[in-house]
């Protein structure tokens, strides 16, 4: 062999070394957190049942490299509305955040408040949702104004209204003070109601304190928090399916994932989504029966009161809309094509 071919010869095997070399085995650690405690909420619960366990065992069966969640649910890495920001910042790797208390910063993703009274399935108003964030993509946009890729996110059951009190029509709700998480709060505008901001973890005590004397929350949650003990009445109100709780990821965690390790996660946010719509729809049935067994009156508004209701803050929606094009995002188009889609 000549001096020349025997150097290129060695070229060739060394590149065939490398090229042949198995890729080096990674192991990550990622931190997810919520405001929320898990397992009275669909959206927190089952980032702990589904996603985590799930990526967990995914990664390291079908991948070289392994992950690892540090869990930090109910505020223990950051509270409600330090999520964004933590995961902003790098201090959370994926982070489950209520669009409700942010918004300013998540306004667009408040989208399924500002048009009320379509769907109560989160079967139907999940799905729906995220084909229109598919098709408008300024819901992604947002994110990535914060650091974040926007991952996708299940739908909660049908709101409605629990309060400490006996009532039957709107003005009964008159001057009452009612709390709720902030964008839907002008959902009981057309009552007259004295509105109050809150959130779920401060929900109990509120009630039972008399800060106020109703709360707009879903039947899920309503019996976990425990909520028809200081509150005995309960009112379906057809306010419909919302999908308000993204899960998001860091940039910089999600530019050193592996491709393959992104696929995996990417497929997961999927089961994760549908799996929290599972829950929802299972739950709201079997907790408006478990309210009633613990002694809470549970009835319908009716289909009367519901359009007053609707019929009282249609000038409100067209608001909505107009808000969006002002803030640069199509909000005509999108709050049509969700009717439609619904």
């Amino acid at each position: 062999m000549s001096r020349r071919l025997s150097w290129i010869m060695g070229i060739f095997f060394t590149l065939g070394t490398v090229a042949s070399a198995p890729v080096s085995a990674d192991s990550f650690t990622f931190r997810i957190a919520a405001g929320h405690p898990a397992p009275p909420l669909a959206t927190v619960n089952q980032l702990q049942k589904t996603f985590v366990p799930n990526i967990t065992k995914r990664v390291a069966a079908e991948t070289e490299h392994t992950v690892r969640f540090i869990e930090g649910y109910g505020g223990t890495i950051a509270n409600l509305f330090e999520v964004l920001e933590s995961t902003q910042k790098g201090l959370v790797d994926f982070g489950s955040i209520p669009s409700a208390f942010e918004p300013t910063k998540l306004f667009a993703h408040n989208l399924n408040y500002f048009v009320p009274f379509l769907s109560g399935d989160p079967k139907i108003m999940g799905p729906t949702t995220r084909q229109v964030q598919k098709e408008f993509k300024y819901f992604y946009e947002v994110f990535e104004r914060y650091n974040q890729t926007y991952l996708g996110g299940g739908a909660f059951d049908d709101y409605g209204l629990g309060t400490s009190f006996a009532w039957t029509k709107m003005e009964d709700l008159k001057n009452v003070k009612i709390g709720a998480a902030g964008p839907n709060l002008p959902w009981l505008d057309f009552a007259g109601a004295a509105k109050v901001q809150t959130n779920l973890n401060e929900a109990y005590n509120a009630l039972q304190s008399g800060v106020y004397k109703g709360l707009v929350i879903f039947p899920a949650p309503y019996f976990g928090f425990k909520l028809g003990e200081p509150a005995k009445y309960y009112t379906t109100m057809g306010w419909g399916s919302t999908l308000i709780y993204p899960l998001s990821v860091n940039n910089d965690t999600w530019a050193k994932l592996p491709d393959s390790v992104k696929k995996i996660i990417l497929e997961e946010v999927t089961v994760y989504s549908n799996a929290v719509e599972d829950e929802s729809a299972a739950k709201f049935s079997s907790a408006l029966k478990s309210l009633s067994d613990q002694g809470v009156t549970v009835r319908d508004l009716g289909d009367e009161e519901r359009g007053r209701m609707a019929r009282a803050i249609e000038p409100w929606v067209n608001q909505k809309a107009k808000e969006f094009e002002e803030q640069g995002f199509e909000g005509r188009a999108t709050f049509k094509r969700l009717i439609e889609l619904a």
